[in-house]
């Protein structure tokens, strides 16, 4: 996986620090790491600071974190994203999953 991830406990909400990028040859074991972990939590907060690259594949992460999440009332969060994957997010109208902060 050339991606790395970094949980951070607060209670019953976590933060994940992402470093590396997403793509079709990591995107399925990224998704299976942030959905298991969603399932253990209430609320989840990504720091993208690191977060180089995502491709559709890791949008669709994404969604399946934010529909876990949001299944059993939680929220998913971001905060620290670099201008080009902000960019992502808002054409493909993705920035309505996330609560930045």
């Amino acid at each position: 996986m050339s991606m790395k991830i970094d949980l951070i406990k607060h209670g019953n909400d976590c933060e994940l620090k992402m470093d590396g990028f997403i793509d079709a040859t990591n995107a399925a074991e990224v998704e299976q790491v942030l959905v298991d972990v969603a399932g253990k939590f209430d609320n989840m907060l990504l720091d993208m600071e690191k977060l180089e690259y995502v491709s559709s594949a890791g949008l669709r992460a994404f969604k399946r974190v934010y529909m876990e999440l949001r299944r059993k009332g939680g929220t998913l969060s971001a905060k620290n994203v670099d201008k080009a994957i902000m960019e992502v997010l808002e054409v493909t109208g993705f920035t309505r999953l996330f609560k930045f902060v």
